[in-house]
């Protein structure tokens, strides 16, 4: 990993220099991309080209040290303008799902929900909890990287990764839980990060989900089982972020509110995968 820090000199001797920005950079893909993140600029110094300036440096290291890397990806979840649009390519859109609730609460209930969906009509889709050794043989089947995953990547929150053996190690680090429908040709699949605590106050949490698939019947049952999988061993609030294929995103809203009882924190945003040449 390169972190690169934008540094202005002191305004007096007596004061040290002042970091105004910062940018990460992981190579990933066998050596082949160059995944960008954590481009921060000083407010005091925005507007005054630094983001450039970084963008630009940490682009020349990267062919200087990491010469077998042929192009950068990044996500976003800002509108996109006709500037970006010439300088990068979108290689996959989703939606953004962002709902809140009390851990204690949604426990207590959930399975009463769950009763009252059954009641309604409602039939739990099959699902599988992949073990670590289940997850190569399932995820570099060529069908569920052509048919499954947006252009055959592995978006787990905000990192991009072609689905390949190399990035699997690398992800099997983050003690990732995958679901599918099945393990022979799935359809579905999800995969959920351990909760982490944010700074909304004591006891909150931060739990992201994501989605790979069309089958609505197949993704809410295997959301209700991230859910009892991740919350139960927790203790206060949690955001719970869910990235799905935008057509989806309306279905799923009203399924995590009128059926859950979940809170939808904020309306529809969309995670943009940007890609452009080294």
């Amino acid at each position: 990993m390169l972190t690169l820090f934008a540094v202005s000199p002191p305004p007096s001797p007596t004061q040290s220099d002042a970091q105004i920005g910062l940018q990460s950079v992981y190579i990933i893909d066998a050596g082949k991309t160059a995944l960008v993140e954590g481009l921060r600029v000083a407010p005091w110094e925005r507007g005054k080209g630094v983001a450039g300036v970084l963008q630009r440096f940490c682009t020349e290291m990267v062919k200087e040290k990491y010469p077998g890397v042929q192009v950068s990806r990044l996500t976003r979840d800002d509108k996109l303008g006709p500037r970006d649009f010439k300088k990068y390519r979108v290689i996959a859109k989703q939606g953004i799902l962002l709902v809140r609730f009390s851990a204690q609460e949604l426990l207590s209930r959930l399975e009463a929900n769950v009763q009252a969906l059954l009641e309604g009509g409602f039939r739990p889709e099959a699902s599988e909890l992949l073990s670590e050794s289940d997850v190569p043989a399932v995820v570099l089947q060529e069908s569920f990287r052509r048919e499954v995953l947006p252009n055959q990547t592995i978006i787990q929150d905000w990192q991009p990764f072609k689905a390949m053996e190399s990035n699997l190690g690398l992800l099997q680090k983050k003690a990732l839980s995958w679901v599918v429908d099945k393990k022979e040709r799935p359809t579905v699949a999800t995969l959920s990060t351990p909760p982490f605590p944010i700074p909304l106050g004591q006891g909150w949490f931060y739990l992201n989900i994501d989605v790979f698939g069309r089958d609505l019947a197949h993704i809410k049952s295997q959301l209700l089982r991230h859910l009892r999988l991740q919350v139960a061993p927790l203790q206060g609030h949690v955001m719970c972020q869910l990235f799905l294929e935008p057509s989806l995103w309306l279905a799923m809203a009203t399924f995590c509110q009128e059926a859950l009882g979940l809170e939808l924190a904020k309306g529809y945003t969309e995670q943009y995968l940007l890609e452009s040449d080294i």
